[in-house]
């Protein structure tokens, strides 16, 4: 890449990180809440998996008000002329791995001393879920004088978003089974390794879709 097209390609980050005008104080909410519910590991009575997966449900809705910002933001957009596909951003089996992650979620708050986590850990999964396909769906964001490396960045991100979105919609549900199964009875032995060997395959995937793109280049129309 020359100076040049670098000079472009800066041009229209920029554009783009100031339209979009998510506030960075996000994050820093994100991390002085995820601190306040982590010191309930203190109080002995609280099972442990309650902390995580309030912190799980608390990042799922800070991603959820960045969405919000970003879709804002969409309803000025200038929709590009070429047709997009929702699965090339996300692909089918993404999809299938989000489900069975959170399926398998549902499935472990049928045991009651893990019922509040699994479905607090399935609200967090079924939000980010929702938000990757929304992100997925969303017409190009073209604000700047360049169209062509605007509609180039925004392909990028619109596939890089709501992947990486992907791979914590179902690495969520891997601690959760992590904890929760250890303290399952001798009976459920076994539907706790299928809901391991699921939820890990389904992060597995998702892991995969995401790091695919990175040896890809970036193509100017």
């Amino acid at each position: 890449m020359g100076p040049s097209e670098k000079q472009r390609l800066d041009g229209v980050l920029l554009a783009r990180k100031r339209a979009e005008g998510v506030p960075t104080a996000y994050g820093r909410y994100l991390g002085a809440a995820s601190i306040a519910l982590a010191s309930l590991e203190l109080v002995s009575w609280i099972p442990m998996i309650v902390p995580y997966a309030l912190v799980c449900l608390g990042f799922a809705i800070f991603t959820l008000l960045a969405y919000l910002r970003v879709h804002r933001a969409t309803e000025r957009r200038t929709a590009a002329l070429r047709p997009r596909s929702i699965f090339t951003a996300l692909p089918f089996f993404l999809i299938v791995a989000m489900i069975c992650a959170f399926a398998t979620t549902l499935v472990l708050a049928t045991y009651p001393p893990a019922r509040l986590g699994a479905l607090a850990v399935a609200a967090a999964t079924l939000i980010l879920g929702v938000i990757a396909w929304r992100v997925a769906a969303a017409p190009a964001l073209l604000v700047g004088d360049d169209p062509q490396w605007e509609y180039a960045v925004d392909q990028r991100v619109r596939l890089g978003r709501s992947r990486s979105i992907s791979v914590m919609a179902c690495a969520l549900p891997v601690v959760l089974v992590s904890f929760a199964t250890r303290a399952l009875p001798d009976g459920y032995r076994v539907s706790a390794d299928i809901a391991s060997d699921v939820v890990f395959a389904a992060l597995i995937i998702a892991m995969l879709y995401c790091v695919l793109p990175l040896w890809q280049r970036m193509r100017v129309a």
